[in-house]
């Protein structure tokens, strides 16, 4: 990739993340339904073509995948403190030790939204992978969103096959920015 079409390409995904801090409320009408999730403690408007699966089972809060399964949707929590910074590195950590990471943008502070007017401290991060499942190597893009609602520490993991279609890129950062989060 040449150096405009890097530059470009943070460009965007830094703008789209902003969109993500900034307009949490807003979206395109494509949402299919509002779910809860841990406990009803986490709320997510689901895209039309995403639905629960079970590729994680035990080791997830909940999880949902387009039905090619070429994306996923993961929400786990942490059991360990310590910043969001320190938790993000935490999980590149864990990732870079079953995956090949490829590249990785640098980390971003937001918000997720609360109950009325509460927002949480959070912290985005992408980053492409190469993902080795039996005999193949796929490349993968990940969206990593850590947040602390001040009882519960989150992590929130898309993740696409490469080429990651636009449309899909954008749903994905739809449903991260119809995160609702109570304490």
């Amino acid at each position: 990739m040449r150096r405009e079409q890097r530059i470009f390409h943070r460009h965007r995904v830094f703008t789209i993340f902003a969109f993500v801090a900034i307009l949490p409320g807003a979206g395109t009408g494509s949402a299919a339904e509002r779910v809860l999730i841990a406990d009803g403690k986490i709320s997510i408007e689901l895209a039309d073509g995403w639905a629960e699966t079970d590729l994680n089972p035990g080791k997830v809060l909940a999880g949902f995948a387009t039905q090619d399964k070429k994306n996923s949707l993961f929400l786990t929590g942490f059991q360990s403190g310590g910043s969001l910074l320190e938790l993000m590195d935490q999980t590149i950590t864990n990732f870079g030790q079953t995956f090949e990471i490829t590249s990785e943008e640098k980390a971003k502070t937001g918000q997720v939204n609360g109950p009325g007017d509460k927002k949480w401290p959070a912290v985005f991060k992408s980053l492409e992978a190469d993902v080795k499942n039996g005999n193949g190597t796929f490349p993968m893009k990940f969206h990593l969103l850590v947040f602390d609602t001040g009882s519960q520490l989150y992590t929130f993991q898309a993740s696409s096959l490469k080429p990651v279609r636009e449309a899909r890129e954008r749903q994905i950062f739809e449903m991260i920015r119809s995160l609702v989060a109570k304490p």
